[in-house]
């Protein structure tokens, strides 16, 4: 269960990825583009297959639980007398092959967002100042690679950040159950995060939410009535 939890994790990024190099292939039109087009897929499936492999070591690997249990409770400082009673599952009692992995697929992943980021960025800008476009398109493809970025960072952040505290506490044994608790609480709160930024910063998705709503009040305000013969009308308010 723990390593699905953290390939999740992973292909959520990888989702997250994909959607930059989606922009990059439909907006630019860079001289690479054309071989690009026929390596794109193959790429991505790379990226989710490579991602699968590397955590199959994992789950053939896990130590014996009983024993890294006393291991990890002598470790422990001042946990409570529940945490004694609970069951308690260790992934790997080596750390190198752990973090290194999240670590390097973590960095990865970034450098090839800033890729395509920075692409996007030199295209509108070269655009811009050859005037191939019009200024109405040209404003709104900063306006959607705008809001794309923050759609993106800012619920990436919450999985980064806790990935990365992880990270930092193991390599240095360092336990605080309340950060650990705070974290995750911020980790599990991401697709909520995702669905109301994507509905802020994209206005067809925020024009489709008002107009369901409306839609919903505005039957609300139907009066039905009905005539002493038994037919039945209905008056708009």
């Amino acid at each position: 269960m723990a390593v699905l939890v953290l390939l999740a994790v992973i292909n959520v990024l990888l989702s997250n990825l994909s959607i930059f190099e989606n922009r990059y292939f439909i907006i630019c039109a860079f001289p690479p583009k054309p071989p690009w087009g026929k390596i794109r897929k193959p790429w991505l499936a790379a990226h989710y297959i490579f991602a699968v492999i590397l955590f199959i070591p994992m789950a053939f690997s896990l130590p014996d639980q009983e024993k890294t249990k006393q291991k990890v409770l002598e470790t422990l400082p001042c946990v409570s007398d529940y945490v004694y009673q609970t069951k308690i599952f260790t992934l790997a009692e080596d750390y190198t092959y752990t973090v290194g992995v999240l670590s390097t697929l973590l960095a990865f992943g970034l450098m090839e967002a800033t890729i395509f980021c920075t692409n996007l960025e030199v295209y509108i800008i070269k655009n811009l100042k050859s005037k191939r476009i019009s200024k109405t398109t040209l404003k709104l493809q900063i306006k959607f690679l705008v809001a794309l970025v923050i759609q993106m960072v800012v619920p990436s952040l919450m999985l980064v950040i806790p990935l990365a505290y992880s990270a930092v506490v193991i390599i240095y044994e360092y336990y605080n159950q309340a950060y650990m608790n705070i974290l995750i609480a911020i980790e599990t709160t991401h697709g909520l995060f995702s669905t109301l930024i994507m509905i802020f910063v994209h206005q067809p998705y925020r024009m489709a939410l008002v107009q369901m709503f409306c839609s919903k009040f505005s039957r609300k305000d139907r009066i039905s009535r009905f005539q002493p013969n038994g037919a039945a009308f209905t008056v708009e308010t």
